[in-house]
Formats: C-alpha cells, sequence, structure tokens
C-alpha cells in the first residue's frame, strides 16, 4: 500500500505536470519537438515505487494530455498506463540498485512511448509519414523527455529519501 506522504507527493506532481504543460510547454517547443512533463512524470512515478505502481494517477494524467492537445483521446492515456507496466516490471526483473539503470530504463521508456504515441497518432489517421513523423515528432521528443526524466528523477528520488519515501532508496545514500 502506498504509503500517506508518497500519495500526497504523487498527487501534487502531477498537478505542478499538467500546469506545466498547460503554460509552460507551448512556450519551450524547439522546431516540432515539444516537452510532455506528465509522461516524463509518469514515468519518473512508475520506477519510484516500481513494486507497487499507481495505475490510476497515469490514466488521469494520459487523459489531461489527450483532453488539452489535439491528439486522439485515448492515445497517451493508454501510452502511460502501458509503459508504467513496462518499466516497473523491467526494473524489478533487472534488479539492480545502481542510478545507471533507472536513468536507462527512462531513457527507454521516453523514446519507446514517444514511438507508441506517434504511431497511435497515424493508426487513428494523422495525416503523416511514419519516417516524417519519426524524425520531426518522435524522436525529438523522445530526446526532449529523456532530459526532462534525467532531471527529475534524481531530484524526486532524493525528496522522497529525506522523506523517509519509497523503499530502499540507497542509490543515493
Amino acid at each position: 500500500m502506498i504509503g500517506a506522504p508518497m500519495r500526497i507527493m504523487k498527487i501534487v506532481g502531477a498537478i505542478i505536470c499538467v500546469l506545466l504543460q498547460i503554460i509552460l510547454a507551448p512556450y519551450i517547443t524547439i522546431g516540432f519537438a515539444m516537452p510532455n512533463f506528465i509522461l516524463a512524470f509518469v514515468l519518473v512515478c512508475a520506477l519510484l515505487e516500481p513494486s507497487n505502481p499507481d495505475y490510476i494517477l497515469p490514466f488521469v494524467l494520459g487523459l489531461i494530455f489527450d483532453l488539452i492537445s489535439a491528439g486522439t483521446i485515448g492515445a497517451l492515456t493508454f501510452v502511460c498506463v502501458l509503459f508504467t507496466f513496462v518499466l516497473s516490471k523491467l526494473f524489478i526483473l533487472i534488479n539492480n540498485d545502481t542510478l545507471f539503470i533507472p536513468l536507462a530504463l527512462l531513457a527507454l521508456g521516453c523514446f519507446c512511448s514517444e514511438i507508441a504515441y506517434g504511431f497511435l497518432l497515424i493508426l487513428c489517421g494523422m495525416d503523416v509519414s511514419f519516417l516524417e513523423a519519426f524524425m520531426y515528432r518522435m524522436l525529438p521528443c523522445g530526446l526532449y523527455d529523456t532530459v526532462i526524466c534525467l532531471i527529475a528523477y534524481p531530484i524526486l528520488l532524493r525528496v522522497l529519501s529525506a522523506q523517509g519515501g519509497p523503499g530502499d532508496i540507497s542509490i543515493l545514500s
């Protein structure tokens, strides 16, 4: 069961990410790449408590993103829930408590989730070729999201370890 401090931190973080997505993200685009703070937060949360992932928060955050963006409703919702499951299970399967493994999984998760999201948008009728979407949307957005995750994960890990947060956080000790 998730502790009350962890649940409160996730809700506060989710609210901050939604606000950043609405207010800040449109103004810090580079080319066609816009950061996805919501996806980055969901992936980071999947690795903060991999033994007890929360699937409601990724569902709600993905749905909020789908409603505020021009994409297909349900596409990012599906991607968020799917990659929360996949990353948490991979992290448990690898069972390595160094800082490299979660950061590598976050990078892999960002790129794969952006590719899956772009593929779903193309399947749902977006009028663009896969190669064009890959080069101008999926790859740059995956890189942008990776940078956000690589910054957010150690910070959130440190904050949660200071509060007696998730399980065993021996990475930064």
